[in-house]
């Protein structure tokens, strides 16, 4: 009986990054970033096919007006349009539902416009 337990824990083992969540890969602008112009979109990346759930961009403590389609196709990259922004820092609150196993993953990060 020993070895089926090793053996179920082996296979637990092997299967794990089946059950882990998506992570996020990369982001465009990226993290950090000092642009000279401002980005015409948002994009990010993970590691496995996701649905947006929010998306939030704040500038100044102000929401920037962003319109996400809910109706999308799971996918690993997700692009969002932003509207023409000016020069300031950019805050970014986002969150995913992992198609495959159901979980939401979540993060932020910032970038600058001069």
């Amino acid at each position: 009986m020993k070895w089926a337990t090793w053996g179920l824990y082996a296979a637990l083992a092997a299967a794990s990054p089946a059950f882990g969540h998506a992570k996020l890969l990369a982001t465009v602008p990226a993290a950090g970033a000092e642009l000279a112009a401002p980005p015409a979109s948002l994009t990010l990346t993970f590691n496995e096919a996701v649905r947006l759930a929010a998306l939030r961009v704040t500038s100044a403590g102000r929401a920037v007006p962003i319109t996400i389609d809910r109706g999308a196709a799971a996918a690993a990259a997700v692009t969002v349009a932003l509207p023409p922004l000016t020069p300031g820092s950019y805050h970014v609150e986002w969150s995913a539902l992992t198609v495959d196993d159901g979980h939401v993953v979540k993060g932020e990060y910032s970038f600058v416009v001069h």
